[in-house]
């Protein structure tokens, strides 16, 4: 969910619209479209979109699209899971603003999703984001809990997950556990008889683990699963989801993969049915070190590259 700027105003005109961009800023027609119609939306999400909208067209701060022409309120972006368990994440950037303006904004914020009109959305979690980059980290600039809890938790196949501000989980939980369970599948196929098997078939390598969900819901059927991660808060959460689900053999490892993977597939030892590695990255692909890295593993015996941009394997 985005908030159109000062070159993209919403369908009514109004610059300070909650919602979607549609167009191109190459060709200059670039406006915000709410996402009230759109049916693969829960109606929680609607609703704090709704809301967050009214509150930025009342403050005297203006939207920011594009840094150099000023502004300050950017993005949000809202979360939930199976239970209506809800979390926003205000982006902003400060400009020129003092801390203690900056302050005050943040204040006028919590009060209305905990007092105001936006309290109707019952938050369980409010976070803020303070940056003058377009992306960065938890450690580069602190996602700050303004109100209610630091987690969601969600759960597939049987785990039990928590969701932090920066950590990716899928979005979808009913496509999510399809896809978990094909990947399971693919890493140790069911039985003729169409019961699952239950043997320890060698070690499974995660790329991209996210907060360990690909990994743990794979572990009770493999020795040892081993996982790169670069976002530290996802590591944190992987580890914690694993403790938390009583799952002792899985590590997780934080770093960029193209770092850390090359080092660490000298270390690898297949063992049973020899490694698995299954990759999982964002919308770019994997770094050609990565790619390298595995197809210079000979115990590597199956490969499951799950991708949302296939046209870029």
């Amino acid at each position: 969910m985005v908030l159109a700027a000062s070159r993209s105003t919403g369908v009514d005109g109004n610059p300070k619209t909650g919602g979607f961009y549609v167009g191109t800023g190459r060709q200059g027609n670039i406006i915000c479209v709410n996402g009230d119609h759109l049916l693969n939306m829960p109606e929680k999400l609607k609703q704090v979109a709704r809301y967050y909208q009214d509150f930025i067209r009342l403050s005297p701060l203006e939207p920011c699209l594009q840094f150099h022409t000023g502004g300050h309120c950017r993005e949000v972006t809202v979360r939930t899971n199976t239970e209506g368990h809800t979390m926003a994440i205000v982006y902003f950037h400060p400009q020129s603003l003092t801390q203690e303006e900056v302050a005050v904004h943040k204040a006028d914020l919590v009060g209305h999703f905990t007092q105001g009109p936006g309290s109707v959305c019952q938050l369980d979690s409010l976070f803020f984001q303070e940056s003058s980059m377009t992306r960065c980290t938890h450690e580069e600039s602190p996602y700050q809990l303004l109100h209610g809890q630091p987690h969601i938790y969600e759960e597939l196949l049987g785990f039990k997950f928590r969701i932090s501000a920066d950590a990716f989980f899928q979005v979808n939980q009913a496509a999510a556990q399809v896809i978990y369970g094909t990947v399971r599948d693919l890493r140790v196929p069911n039985t003729e008889e169409g019961r699952e098997r239950r043997t320890l078939d060698g070690n499974l390598l995660d790329v991209c683990c996210g907060t360990g969900a690909i990994g743990i819901t794979i572990s009770p059927r493999v020795d040892k699963v081993i996982a790169i991660e670069l976002i530290e808060q996802a590591v944190e959460n992987a580890r914690h989801n694993a403790a938390f689900n009583n799952v002792p053999n899985c590590e997780f490892i934080p770093g960029k993969a193209e770092v850390v993977l090359p080092g660490l597939m000298s270390q690898l030892s297949s063992t049973g049915g020899g490694l698995t590695a299954v990759v999982n990255p964002a919308r770019a692909g994997r770094h050609p070190r990565v790619v390298r890295a595995l197809r210079n593993q000979p115990s590597i015996r199956r490969l499951v590259y799950v991708s949302c941009k296939p046209h870029e394997l």
